[in-house]
Formats: structure tokens, C-alpha cells, sequence
């Protein structure tokens, strides 16, 4: 396995403090597919790395989903990574789902508010797009719902708008 990522053999008898970032993360990698799972959560697992060493350990996590037909529950808030990694992206907010979709969907027309404000914070995006976006973010939206509590007790419900787009709001009449 530790071949596999990229660390040689002989290695094994290093202690933790002798390897780089990059190498600390691909002997977790390892040690998480020695468990042969089918379903790896990823928590930022490159962003304390240099940008080259980012872009060599998303290639091999891509080789080894390929390879070993892994699942990932990728979780970051760098939106360039996740658009190039993810096929569905989850958009979260204070611990609640606020919009779903297939990747592309969800880049090219980001319906929730604060979905579209995470999109313009990002580096390179364009906000030309994103204004046309956040004019016309209401039309992704149900008669009947807000994307804003009307009441502190209201509830956030996933409403499907088309192609499997979810977006969280609340019912303006009620909970």
C-alpha cells in the first residue's frame, strides 16, 4: 500500500516528524485502504499542502477511486477542488443542506443566497455569471416559499426545482 501512494518501503521505520505534509497524507491514505473500504470520508484533505503537492495528492486519490471503485464524501470549502473532483456537490450551511445537485447544475446556476455568495468568494469565478445568477435566483424558488425563516421556528425544507436541483427554503405560510 505504501507503495501504492507513493511512499517507498523503506520508510516504514521513519517517525511521524521525519515526513513531509504531503507524505503524512499519503500514509493516511494507505493506512485508510488497508481497511479495503468502499466509502472514505475526506475532510480538507489537502489544504494545509503547497499547491503542487495538492494537485499530486488529488491525482492519486482520482487513480485510487478509479482503481479501487471508492466512494467519497468529499468535504471543502475550496469550490475550484470540489467542482473538479465532485459529480454531486451538497451546499451546507449552519449544519443544514441549503442546495444539492449534480455538479455542473449546481456551478452554472446556484440558486440559494448563501450559495451564491460562497460562489463569488471564490477565486476565479466569474461575476458576470454571478450576477445574472443572483438577479434571477428567485426563479429557482416554489410559490409559496422564502429562503428566509419567516418565523424562528420555521423549518428548512429541500424543494426539488427540475433535474434534481434541491434548494432549501421555508414555507411563508406556516412551519
Amino acid at each position: 500500500l505504501l507503495d501504492m501512494v507513493g511512499i517507498s518501503p523503506g520508510h516504514m521505520k521513519r517517525f511521524p516528524h521525519e515526513f513531509s505534509g504531503g507524505q503524512k497524507q499519503r500514509i493516511v491514505i494507505a493506512r485508510a485502504l488497508s481497511m479495503e473500504p468502499e466509502f472514505l470520508v475526506l475532510d480538507e484533505p489537502v489544504s494545509n499542502l503547497d499547491v503542487s503537492i495538492q494537485a499530486q495528492i488529488i491525482n492519486l486519490l482520482l487513480d485510487l477511486k478509479e482503481k479501487f471503485s471508492l466512494t467519497y464524501l468529499f468535504i471543502s470549502h475550496d469550490l475550484n477542488l470540489v467542482s473538479y473532483l465532485s459529480d454531486h456537490v451538497a451546499v451546507m450551511l449552519k449544519g443544514q443542506i441549503v442546495e444539492t445537485a449534480e455538479t455542473d447544475l449546481i456551478m452554472k446556476t446556484p440558486l440559494h443566497p448563501y450559495t451564491l455568495k460562497l460562489f463569488s468568494s471564490a477565486p476565479g469565478q466569474d461575476s458576470k455569471e454571478l450576477f445574472e445568477a443572483d438577479k434571477n435566483y428567485r426563479k429557482g424558488l416554489p410559490s409559496g416559499y422564502t429562503y428566509f425563516p419567516p418565523k424562528p421556528e420555521s423549518v428548512l425544507h429541500l424543494v426539488d426545482t427540475g433535474n434534481g436541483h434541491q434548494v432549501g427554503c421555508y414555507k411563508t405560510g406556516g412551519l
